[in-house]
């Protein structure tokens, strides 16, 4: 029972920490994730959770890298492949030594061996915690492969590095040779397994072909079970189980793609079953990491046998050592290696604060004996605690330093064929909706018109940075801000009956729904969830009515009531827009401006409440499927001209089709809501 607890409770914090990251996204979410791993950690329950390693390996950080090896851009990391391997090999073997020798000559009373072990551990990047990192950042592209290759490799020789420095720990004996031929095999038979496993998962799907038994469901059980197969059969070898995940992946991704229903269907169900998967675990992977914080640090940190000054000294020079190092094998590779006078400072400056550490330096140290030489290894507590802390202040200095590197905020380029694309779509629906007779018929057009605004809108603001929609987001509560008071006032002086107040009301929660669920910023929440909060206090007998159901029809009395408020509200929130354009960017404003004024056209309509509700007739089902289709055609038309690329029409038709799908699953339940409704 207490099991199934701590994975409910896990699986709270995993969307906890999602939801947060919306709120605070200035936070990396892996900062969030470790802060709710330590909360959990200093309960009771959580200091109770036992970490082990090798499963932490093969259930968690096994299918994270042969996910991240299956979407490497496999071409471009060969490209700076001797970088890569000199950094995933060369690199960690530099590291181990100096990080060793450093906390050996600050704490003697540790085994040179043990240290080399605490070097080795510390050796590997993290590319689940660089790709997290760069999320937000504009990094190149280039960059960004080789710190992607070699967060791919160096778990192999950094997990093997440690493995012999346990031997020589543990038997007082030590080969080079010995160590470089074991890395060697290790690697080398490590990707011959990867291999292996796919090939034959190949075969067994030509069998189930042949025997007509193809299933979606078997297939992507199938394919889920790859890394973990790879791993395995690896381990049991003796040979990397790490590097097996990864060439599993990458040989996943050279499979042959054919074109048919099924493969499409497989193809979704894959990339959605993927992303949760993937989501999933990199936010184990740093709960575990806040968890190993909590049990680790209160032991060490009160006890008697370190001062508390000696281990902040140890681990602020350790890791200046580790970005020091990183730094200067650089240097020497583009100086001597490349014989690059002039190399990109800035582009080793983000190779070297990229080189950040995760849990897999913390999975790996956990590997260190309780006993050596049949007596408690009482330094083992200290090394962990000490990796522990390590690997959070380099996530932490790499957060603080990278922003000043990159070219600033991530944000997608806007896609002005597709603009173009949407724009032909809605001039081509306003000609018909010229030509239809029927009223129906006509404002139908005119909603599907307005989805097709949104879109463009949806478009442009995909292409903003998190401030920029930030400063969206503020605008979008002001005005509904305005809307709520203005209307609450117009009531509390009998200027719209209960039912009209009811029916407008149900249409700022509408909006407001909306602007909750793109909360950006902290800020943002807040002043959203505080105004709200300030306005059930102050009015409680307005909210409890505006959340009870029309009573009746809406007349045509409330109808004019609620379009004169509209109205108005409407001449504050111009006024007020007005107003800040010296506060934001004036591009913004006049889109605000301009969608309120295609409201108010909507509004005036003398049968505006039909205008509202079309979305529920099926006539506006069968416009939207219009307009997809003229959007396809328009897709056609432009790839034909050779305005866009062919790869670039199939993604539109892509997104067309998942609209279409959604339209028709839409449609199909409208009779049965109807049904419920009666």
């Amino acid at each position: 029972m207490e099991f199934i607890e701590l994975v409910i409770i896990i699986a709270i914090l995993v969307t906890l920490s999602n939801v947060a990251s919306k709120i605070l996204p200035s936070v990396p979410i892996f900062f969030i994730q470790i802060i709710l791993g330590i909360l959990l950690g200093l309960t009771e329950m959580g200091q109770e959770i036992a970490f082990e390693p090798e499963m932490f390996l093969v259930m968690i950080i096994g299918p994270l890298l042969f996910r991240e090896g299956e979407r490497a851009d496999v071409p471009e990391i060969l490209k700076n492949s001797k970088i890569v391997l000199f950094l995933a090999f060369g690199g960690v073997l530099m590291t181990l030594f100096a990080v060793g020798g450093t906390l050996h000559w600050l704490m003697p009373t540790i085994p040179l061996a043990a240290c080399f072990a605490f070097g080795a551990a510390l050796g590997p990047t993290d590319a689940v915690a660089v790709s997290s990192l760069a999320k937000r950042l504009k990094i190149s592209k280039n960059i960004m492969h080789i710190l992607e290759g070699e967060g791919l490799l160096n778990d192999a020789s950094g997990v093997t590095a440690l493995q012999f420095a346990i031997v020589a720990l543990t038997t007082g004996s030590f080969s080079a040779a010995s160590a470089g031929f074991q890395l060697l095999f290790s690697s080398i038979g490590g990707g011959l397994v990867g291999y292996l496993i796919v090939w034959l998962k190949r075969r067994i799907l030509r069998f189930i072909e042949k025997i007509s038994a193809q299933d979606v469901t078997v297939y992507l059980l199938i394919e889920l079970l790859l890394p973990f197969a790879a791993y395995l059969l690896a381990e049991m070898i003796g040979v990397s189980g790490i590097i097996a995940a990864v060439v599993a992946g990458v040989a996943q991704a050279q499979r042959k793609r054919r074109i048919s229903l099924f493969d499409a269907e497989l193809a979704n169900i894959s990339e959605s079953t993927w992303s949760t998967i993937v989501f999933t675990l990199n936010a184990l992977v740093f709960l575990f990491l806040g968890i190993e914080l909590s049990q680790v640090f209160s032991p060490i940190w009160e006890s008697n046998n370190y001062a508390n000054w000696h281990l902040v000294i140890t681990i602020l020079v350790i890791t200046a050592v580790i970005f020091l190092v990183r730094f200067l094998f650089l240097l020497f590779y583009y100086w001597f290696l490349q014989s690059k006078k002039q190399v990109s400072m800035n582009q080793v400056a983000l190779l070297t604060f990229g080189g950040v550490k995760g849990t897999v330096s913390l999975a790996a140290i956990f590997i260190l004996p309780v006993m050596v030489h049949d007596a408690p290894f009482h330094e083992r507590g200290l090394l962990l605690f000490l990796t522990a802390c390590v690997i959070l202040l380099t996530l932490i200095i790499s957060v603080m330093v990278l922003p000043y590197l990159a070219d600033g905020e991530a944000a997608e380029s806007v896609d002005f064929n597709h603009l173009l694309i949407l724009e032909d779509v809605i001039e081509q629906l306003e000609a018909e909706e010229k030509q239809e007779l029927s009223d129906k018929g006509r404002l139908a057009i005119d909603a599907v018109i307005n989805s097709y605004e949104n879109r463009r809108w949806e478009l442009y603001r995909n292409s903003l940075t998190d401030s920029e929609k930030q400063e969206i987001q503020e605008i979008q509560g002001l005005i509904l801000s305005i809307e709520q008071d203005g209307l609450d006032e117009a009531y509390r002086n009998g200027k719209v009956s209960l039912n009209g107040y009811r029916f407008y009301s149900r249409f700022i929660s509408q909006q407001q729904h909306s602007l909750a669920k793109q909360i950006l910023s902290f800020f943002s929440f807040w002043l959203f969830f505080i105004q709200r909060f300030i306005r059930i206090l102050i009015h409680p007998r307005l909210f409890l009515q505006r959340q009870q159901q029309l009573k009746a029809a809406l007349k045509q009395r409330d109808i004019s009531e609620v379009q004169k408020i509209y109205l108005k509200n409407s001449e504050y929130i111009f006024h007020s827009l007005s107003n800040l354009e010296d506060v934001y960017d004036s591009s913004l404003i006049n889109f605000f401006i301009r969608q309120r004024e295609m409201s108010i056209k909507r509004f005036e309509h003398s049968n505006f409440i039909e205008t509202i509700m079309i979305e529920q007739d099926p006539i506006f089902v069968k416009k939207v499927l219009w307009g997809y289709y003229l959007e396809r055609k328009t897709i056609d038309e432009y790839e034909v001209a050779e305005k866009i690329s062919t790869i670039s029409a199939n993604e539109y038709r892509r997104n067309v089709n998942l609209l279409e799908s959604y339209a028709m699953s839409r449609a199909e339940e409208q009779p049965k809501q109807r049904m419920f409704r009666r």
